[in-house]
């Protein structure tokens, strides 16, 4: 339990709280209560986690708290109470899809509209380090002004087709692709500078430096199989799959089934799909 003084001229709230919280409280860390347009609940947010805070009503329930007063003085202080606040952790509340604009190149307002980064946490009900996890797993795009704008899964596919033909055209290694020629040659072929940039960066390596791109194959080929997919239901064998995925590919990469590991499944007469898990997303 803590006590927590909103103002100086208001009253004192009761609040029930996990240990992270009051950690950082104490370290004078901040703290914030966030609510949102979509739903009546409030969350309080650390630096790293996420809790919803819920009022739970209490009967005839006494308050005994010892301590220092204004000035140091020690004191006890008794109180009745009717309800107090209770914190706990849940999930972050996060949405890109729906609470972001889409990236459009012909929609000029969705960069005016685009929130920061520290508008995104004023928003979303979540803590800044799960906010800035999330961003890096999904499609996120960052423009010159610092404002995030949803990029649809489709429009990123479509993109790296793009890349991927540009890389075939001219021959480059996937370890040491010049980010900045890539994506203005893709560019050329109908995708669009910033997402390909994006795009490149999506599907890179961690040792990738700023310059150049070293292509994360498998994760590449992942993406493909899932396209791959969404127009044939089932493959009659993984040697069939595996051409298909070749031929979406640039010649200086060859495909191994290893790298859908997990993602497809072999029946017994070799038929190959998606597993389960992988067609509902």
């Amino acid at each position: 339990m803590a006590i927590i003084n909103f103002s100086k001229t208001s009253d004192c709230r009761l609040l029930e709280l996990e240990q992270e919280i009051v950690s950082s409280l104490e370290q004078e860390q901040e703290v914030l209560f966030i609510s949102n347009s979509a739903t009546s609940n409030v969350v309080l947010c650390t630096q790293t986690e996420t809790f919803k805070v819920t009022k739970v009503e209490s009967s005839n329930a006494a308050l005994l708290a010892t301590g220092s007063l204004v000035g140091g003085e020690p004191g006890v202080v008794k109180s009745s109470v009717s309800f107090h606040w209770e914190a706990r952790r849940i999930n972050p509340r996060l949405d890109f899809g729906s609470s972001l604009p889409t990236y459009s190149v012909t929609d000029p307002s969705a960069a005016s509209r685009a929130p920061n980064l520290k508008q995104l946490q004023a928003s979303m009900q979540a803590s800044i380090t799960e906010i800035e996890a999330a961003l890096q797993s999904s499609t996120v795009l960052v423009n010159e002004f610092g404002g995030h704008v949803y990029l649809q899964e489709a429009s990123l596919h479509q993109c790296l087709d793009q890349v991927l033909m540009t890389l075939s055209l001219r021959g480059w290694s996937p370890s040491a692709i010049p980010l900045r020629a890539c994506a203005e040659e893709a560019a050329k072929h109908g995708s669009d500078y910033l997402v390909a940039t994006y795009t490149l960066k999506h599907f890179s390596l961690p040792q990738s430096s700023s310059e150049n791109i070293n292509l994360d194959v498998r994760r590449v080929a992942r993406a493909l199989t899932k396209s791959l997919f969404s127009t044939k239901s089932a493959y009659s064998s993984t040697a069939e799959l595996i051409s298909d995925l070749r031929d979406c590919l640039p010649a200086q990469i060859e495909p191994a089934v290893s790298w859908l590991d997990g993602m497809i499944s072999v029946s017994e007469a070799g038929v190959v799909s998606l597993t389960a898990d992988q067609s509902a997303l």
